[in-house]
């Protein structure tokens, strides 16, 4: 009678063991940004600005995730001198765990800036809870997308 159990026991065993068993696709996938959409594609100077990185990839078994975003433009100084700058925005998530939608940010335009144009950028870095395909434990995906400043005329 114990024979009988312990056989039945081990092939109960066996049996879930190998029904657990089933090709789970471990393999990460790196989200592939496509475009950055903005809701004004020509602003003006002090003009609110939300940018939205469009993953034409969506991404998965990924955790910490960082996005960090810059603004390049040029500004006026004093004397009617322009300077060059670069405003940085980082935020970090969980991609799987708390949020794989598209990233966004705002940005208001400076009053004060200069040139025809600004360079919005986003640099995704991703640590990966499996691999790629090709064995990395870390991704990385990039975009950057000019803006035309729309300057009032007199």
């Amino acid at each position: 009678m114990k024979k009988n159990l312990l056989i039945i026991a081990l092939a109960a065993f066996s049996t879930t063991f190998l029904v657990s068993c089933d090709k789970v696709d471990g393999t990460s996938i790196v989200p592939v940004f496509d475009v950055i959409n903005s809701s004004n594609d020509n602003p003006a100077p002090g003009d609110s600005v939300n940018f939205t990185a469009h993953q034409a990839v969506t991404g998965k078994l990924i955790n910490a995730t960082t996005y960090t975003w810059s603004f390049r433009y040029s500004y006026f100084k004093e004397d009617a001198m322009t300077a060059d700058t670069v405003v940085v925005k980082s935020v970090q998530t969980n991609y799987d765990g708390i949020d794989s939608s598209d990233p966004k940010m705002g940005f208001r335009v400076p009053s004060n800036i200069a040139g025809a144009s600004f360079v919005v950028a986003i640099d995704a870095s991703y640590s990966l809870s499996g691999q790629t395909s090709e064995g990395a434990i870390y991704g990385h995906a990039t975009r950057s997308r000019n803006f035309n400043i729309n300057y009032p005329t007199d």
